[in-house]
C-alpha cells in the first residue's frame, strides 16, 4: 500500500494581516459594509481589491497578485534540502531597495521568489544558513542565528550595494531582533509571518518613510 505524501503547511493571508493595508473606511461602493468583511471577502475571492476604488493603487494590484499565485505544495521529504547562502536580487533594486533576509531551504528561497517576482517586487534577498530548515523550524532548532547573519551581510557585499542599514527579518524571528541588531548594527525591522503578506507590507514602509 502507497504511503500518503505529507505536505508542509504554508502561512496563509489572514483577515487580521489585510486590516493592516485596508483603510477603516465606509466599503458600501465595494460591495461590503466595512474593512472586515471586504477582507473576509477578499479571501474568499469573493471581492476584487482592483474594483474598490477606496484602495490604494499600489496595494490594491499587488493583493490581487497574491490571491492569484497558486503556490507549490512543500512534501516533507524536501526538508532541510539547501541552497548556498549568499546575495540575490530580486527583480531590478536599487540603493533604496530593501534587504530581506530568510534561510537556506531551498523551498522556502523559491517560494520567496515566486511572490516576489509576481508581484514586481525588487529587493535584496539575503540568504543566510539555517542548516536547510525553513524559518519556523530554524528559529525552534536555533539555526536562525544573528551569527549567521551577520557572516551573510559581510561575504555578500550587500552593504555597498544599498544606501542605508535595514534589515527586514522574518516575523517568526522577532524575538532575536535586538540580538542581531546589537551584532550587526544595522537596523533591523520586523516583517511579517507570511511571505505572501511581505509584498504588501513592503509597499506600506517605503509609503511611511
Amino acid at each position: 500500500m502507497p504511503i500518503e505524501q505529507e505536505y508542509a503547511e504554508l502561512y496563509p493571508l489572514e483577515v487580521e494581516d489585510l486590516l493592516n493595508y485596508l483603510p477603516d473606511v465606509d466599503y458600501s461602493e465595494c460591495g461590503a459594509a466595512n474593512d472586515v468583511e471586504f477582507a473576509e471577502l477578499v479571501i474568499e475571492g469573493k471581492a476584487l481589491p482592483s474594483k474598490c476604488p477606496i484602495l490604494d493603487d499600489k496595494i490594491a494590484t499587488v493583493m490581487e497578485k497574491v490571491f492569484k499565485l497558486d503556490l507549490p505544495l512543500i512534501p516533507y521529504d524536501t526538508m532541510m534540502e539547501s541552497v548556498t547562502p549568499g546575495l540575490i536580487k530580486i527583480g531590478n533594486p536599487t540603493p533604496d531597495s530593501e534587504v530581506l533576509v530568510t534561510g537556506n531551504f531551498r523551498e522556502t528561497v523559491s517560494i520567496l521568489k515566486l511572490i516576489l517576482e509576481a508581484t514586481l517586487t525588487d529587493a535584496f534577498l539575503l540568504v543566510t544558513d539555517t542548516k536547510g530548515y525553513s524559518i519556523d523550524n530554524a528559529v525552534g532548532e536555533k539555526t536562525f542565528r544573528p551569527y549567521e547573519i551577520f557572516k551573510a551581510l559581510t561575504e555578500s557585499g550587500v552593504a555597498a550595494e544599498v544606501n542605508h542599514s535595514r534589515l527586514i527579518i522574518p516575523g517568526l524571528a522577532h524575538s532575536l531582533a535586538a540580538e542581531i541588531k546589537k551584532l550587526t548594527t544595522w537596523n533591523v525591522l520586523v516583517g511579517p509571518i507570511s511571505g505572501l503578506e511581505l509584498p504588501l507590507y513592503l509597499i506600506k514602509l517605503a509609503q511611511e518613510a
